[in-house]
């Protein structure tokens, strides 16, 4: 240790003695220094002006916002002490930390390595040219320590207080415009829930007819059970004024391995589309066999995640498992061909339309955040490009308050609907909402369902999406609505709805920091390589 020490010495002699180089190494380091502070700032501000541009407001903003808020204090200090003083030790360790985020960090985003080996190199030098000896006695340090500390301090625990004020407090009111096209899904198979078997009969159809609600009928591609109940129901829509739509789910869940280790490669995503293209066949053929004089709306592909991509998803991301969420992405970006997606969606649009069906696709909430710069980043693990979401008629988000709450062990709130009806709105009416499972079932893996126990939530929620523009609402589902609440549900439910004046919003940080990750992701494109 001596001798390194020693050696310090003599090089910091030498480059010393030679006045330009060591100006010039100082201002080197200095300007790192400075570039660490601009990345944060410029991520903190990224978030916070992208989330605004997607219709969250500041206020939204506000606990992150005051989470940074001490490092914007505190860095420049340092930076300003090791400018004018040379002193070494903070900005030493403020590097050293930054190195293991930005190498952490180049997992996903390859153009941080550049950051690294900056910081690296000045590290090097702080280390050489650096004073790390104390100008001043230690009790007058320990004085300025102790006032610094209980300062920043401070200004941290605004952040809990502030996300439990807000999670207390309604940060928004919202009223119901009156223009919503609700639709009720089927589940014709076992999807996160047990199949639970109904009847088409005339009394429930014509129930929905008088409430204006459509159906979706949610079909299991590959199953022939799925495809005779989906038949079933078909005869017996052809007889009502019922609209409804198809969704068709492909099992992509057997096209993956059992512990995937990406979000989806081309292989994965090719089978999916080819599943659709087969079904999309079989369905048409069912339609035509049965002389269909009401034709369903659309035909909804579904290019979401399988459980245990989702499970995996939002394992690392409920752990803040940085390296792990960043290796996940940058293994399913890497293993995807843009060109198979697009050929894979352009057959399926151009089978739709010579079967003069409308047809639309079925996707995860976190597009919304990818397309605010109109690139393709995360949404390739969905099958879609930026072309891709251009071809389809429609385009429904999946935003299900269940499937949120599972993963993230806990109720999500109102707040993931507000905070994902503000955003899509933004695209028009051709963009539609997909809400969660009703009622008290547990799920296919035993675990009961943490939400929409009550007629009044599934309808506030409902409300929450309408009045902040989202009109066509899907809500799954039917079946279990009808298990949970009796047979007359779909009327109380109905009433439950034409009852709300008010529905007030409280937040949840859990889905607001969700999607800054995927905004702060989507702020490095440029050097995402």
């Amino acid at each position: 240790m001596s001798g390194l020490i020693l050696r310090r010495r003599e090089l910091r002699a030498n480059i010393r003695s030679n006045e330009i180089w060591d100006r010039r190494l100082h201002l080197f380091a200095t300007g790192v220094l400075i570039l660490n502070i601009s990345l944060i700032l410029y991520t903190m501000l990224s978030v916070t002006i992208r989330m605004s541009l997607a219709g969250i407001g500041f206020i939204d903003s506000l606990p992150i916002f005051l989470y940074i808020l001490p490092l914007v204090i505190i860095l420049p200090l340092i930076v300003r002490a090791y400018y004018r003083d040379r002193f070494a030790p903070a900005s030493f360790v403020i590097l050293l930390i930054a190195s293991v985020f930005f190498g952490v960090l180049s997992l996903l985003v390859r153009g941080f390595i550049f950051f690294l080996l900056l910081n690296a190199l000045t590290l090097c030098i702080i280390f050489l040219m650096g004073r790390f000896r104390l100008k001043t006695s230690i009790r007058q340090v320990g004085r300025k320590t102790c006032v610094t500390f209980v300062i920043i301090n401070l200004l941290g625990l605004s952040f809990p207080v502030t996300t439990l004020a807000l999670g207390q407090t309604p940060l928004a009111l919202i009223e119901p415009t009156g223009e919503m096209n609700l639709t009720l899904e089927v589940p014709l198979a076992d999807f996160d829930f047990s199949y639970t078997d109904l009847t088409p009969s005339a009394a429930l159809l014509q129930n929905l007819s008088s409430a204006d609600i459509a159906l979706d009928l949610h079909l299991l591609e590959g199953s022939t059970d799925s495809l005779s109940r989906l038949r079933d129901w078909l005869t017996a829509l052809n007889q009502s004024s019922v609209q409804y739509t198809v969704t068709m789910t492909a099992p992509r869940e057997s096209f993956i391995e059992s512990e995937p280790r990406s979000l989806g490669t081309t292989s994965v995503i090719q089978g999916v589309y080819q599943s659709h293209l087969d079904s999309l066949q079989q369905v048409v053929s069912e339609l035509e066999s049965l002389n269909m004089t009401i034709m369903p709306y659309c035909i909804y592909f579904d290019m979401t995640l399988s459980a245990p991509e989702w499970q995996i998803l939002m394992a690392r991301t409920r752990s803040l498992d940085l390296p792990g969420f960043s290796s996940l992405f940058r293994s399913s970006l890497d293993t995807i061909d843009v060109s198979a997606l697009e050929t894979g969606a352009a057959l399926l649009v151009s089978e739709s339309e010579s079967s003069d069906l409308s047809s639309g696709v079925l996707v995860e909430s976190f597009i919304l955040d990818d397309l605010q710069d109109s690139d393709n980043v995360a949404m390739k693990v969905c099958g879609q490009t930026v072309y891709t979401l251009s071809q389809w008629d429609k385009i429904q988000v999946d935003c299900s308050r269940s499937r949120f709450s599972y993963e993230m062990q806990g109720d999500v709130g109102e707040y993931l609907t507000h905070s994902f009806s503000r955003t899509a709105a933004q695209y028009g009416l051709d963009w539609s909402m997909r809400l969660g499972t009703t009622g008290n079932e547990t799920d296919m893996q035993s675990r009961p369902n943490l939400v929409y126990n009550s007629l009044e939530s599934i309808a506030e929620d409902l409300v929450i999406a309408e009045g902040n523009g989202v009109s066509s609402l899907t809500m799954e589902s039917l079946s279990l609505l009808l298990a949970t609440f009796g047979p007359d549900a779909v009327e109380n439910l109905m009433a439950s709805i034409h009852d709300i004046t008010q529905v007030g919003v409280t937040y949840t940080f859990r889905i607001y920091a969700f999607r800054a990750v995927f905004i702060a992701i989507d702020s490095f494109d440029p050097i995402m390589i």
